[in-house]
């Protein structure tokens, strides 16, 4: 390792919910690290993935989609963007999704003005789009908001463009050292991500207001005992009526949850593990300080922002 021109700082994803930002965080970590569904708003907190090669190390972050709060969950959603974009990147990749007519953020755009590192404009799903000219006067149109200084075109689901993106992002970094220690892949405990791809199931299998009032705890997480992992999560949901829609007739649902989350998450820690689901009500979690604290959104010095 060259230690005078090695290059090392975080590049972090942001933009609208559905822009992608999930779908490419896992293309340029190299594996499947954040929950992606077609509903927007599925990721709720930062999501580090870290990649490295001879002369760098990139922390990629995953931000919750940009949006206007309407409860304190979304706040601590909204929170997550600004300190990643105001007080920790080093490059910022604002994602946009070429396929759907875009609207001005204002807020976002405020927010990436405050920023004081390079901003990559990045059209993702450029594989929906037939009429090249849309991408040219989509650019156009959004470098007149903000202070572009690269424009990348790429589809993160196809893999286009990904390692040009990738390399641009490495040759924008400071001299630094490495943050994390060399093949360490993110900064959150497998537990994290387990109650992360059960959440991710429920978003695929469920409607309407089901996903976004469901909370995973991670109630226990057992190791290397017999031939499987064990793992015991909670689903909290905001109220009774919507506990049996989660269940299902005869607890059909509910076992076909628990058998594509185990799947999934049998993926992902690469051996294999039993999940055992159980579903809680926890009135207006998503309005509660103490529950909020309770399940990791908020730290205590945070409330006074709310």
């Amino acid at each position: 390792m060259d230690e005078i021109n090695f290059k090392s700082g975080f590049a972090v994803l942001c933009g609208l919910p559905n822009a992608g930002k999930s779908t490419l965080l896992n293309r340029l970590a190299g594996g499947l690290l954040s929950a992606v569904t077609h509903k927007p708003q599925t990721t709720r907190q930062n999501i580090l993935a870290i990649a490295e090669g001879a002369n760098y190390q990139i922390v990629f972050v995953d931000t919750p989609g940009f949006l206007k709060p309407e409860y304190k969950l979304q706040q601590t959603m909204v929170s997550c963007v600004d300190r990643a974009v105001t007080e920790e990147a080093d490059v910022i990749l604002f994602l946009v999704d070429a396929s759907a007519d875009y609207a001005l953020n204002a807020p976002l755009v405020k927010k990436l003005k405050e920023a004081y590192c390079p901003i990559f404009l990045v059209l993702n799903k450029i594989d929906l789009v037939k009429d090249p000219t849309r991408l040219d006067a989509l650019e156009k149109q959004i470098c007149a908001e903000l202070k572009i200084a690269k424009k990348f075109r790429i589809s993160a689901a196809k893999d286009v463009n990904i390692s040009v993106l990738k390399a641009a992002v490495s040759a924008a970094l400071p001299c630094s050292p490495a943050y994390f220690p060399p093949g360490q892949w993110t900064d959150r405990w497998e537990r994290f991500y387990a109650a992360e791809f059960i959440r991710e199931q429920i978003f695929l299998l469920y409607q309407k207001e089901i996903p976004y009032s469901t909370f995973v705890e991670i109630e226990k997480f057992t190791e290397n005992l017999g031939s499987k992992n064990f793992i015991r999560a909670i689903i909290h949901v905001e109220r009774e009526s919507q506990k049996p829609i989660l269940i299902g007739k005869g607890g059909t649902m509910i076992a076909k949850l628990r058998q594509r989350a185990q799947k999934r998450v049998e993926e992902f820690l690469g051996r294999p593990c039993r999940v055992e689901l159980n579903v809680v009500v926890s009135p207006g979690w998503r309005n509660s300080s103490e529950l909020l604290e309770k399940f990791g959104y908020i730290q205590k010095e945070d409330e006074n922002e709310m």
